[in-house]
């Protein structure tokens, strides 16, 4: 398959990343999770930017607040519709939340520099971390939590068409 086939089209992203009715084949599925990743982690850099240049830091927080609940809305329609299309309920996306939220709670138990039983009272290991660091630690996070669970989405079978 060609890298190209996973670039959403302008004219679909509309279609597919907002309104949680109708359907997402696992291509199209696998288009706007792309999207919504390559603008969480554009965010994230932008984010790092912006925090060293004082009064501009507040007006970016507020930005990305809105942008942040954009793409939570974005992803769960994407979710939503890539489980129509496989004859299941889009509330299913409420379980899809919830493994993404223990998948994200593993890997950061795993990946350095993150936050375990042991040390949730203790963050001075997150803030001895330089903010480059930091931004590429979320990135690598939010790819592999989206992975995963992109994987398996990508992986379920279409419902059978009524006829």
């Amino acid at each position: 398959m060609d890298f190209k086939a996973f670039i959403i089209d302008p004219k679909d992203a509309k279609r597919i990343l907002f309104g949680s009715s109708g359907k997402l084949s696992p291509i199209e599925f696998a288009q706007g999770l792309v999207a919504l990743v390559a603008v969480s982690a554009a965010m994230q850099i932008i984010g790092m930017v912006f925090s060293s240049l004082g009064p501009l830091a507040l007006l970016w927080s507020l930005v990305s607040i809105v942008v942040a609940v954009v793409l939570i809305y974005a992803w769960i329609c994407v979710f939503s519709k890539r489980f129509h299309d496989a004859g299941q309920s889009g509330w299913m996306t409420v379980a899809a939340i919830l493994a993404a939220i223990i998948v994200q709670w593993v890997i950061n138990a795993v990946v350095p520099g993150g936050v375990t039983l042991t040390s949730m009272s203790d963050f001075s290991a997150l803030s001895q971390m330089s903010a480059p660091g930091a931004v590429l630690r979320g990135i690598l996070i939010n790819v592999l939590v989206n992975g995963a669970l992109g994987f398996y989405m990508y992986r379920l079978k279409p419902a059978e068409a009524e006829g």
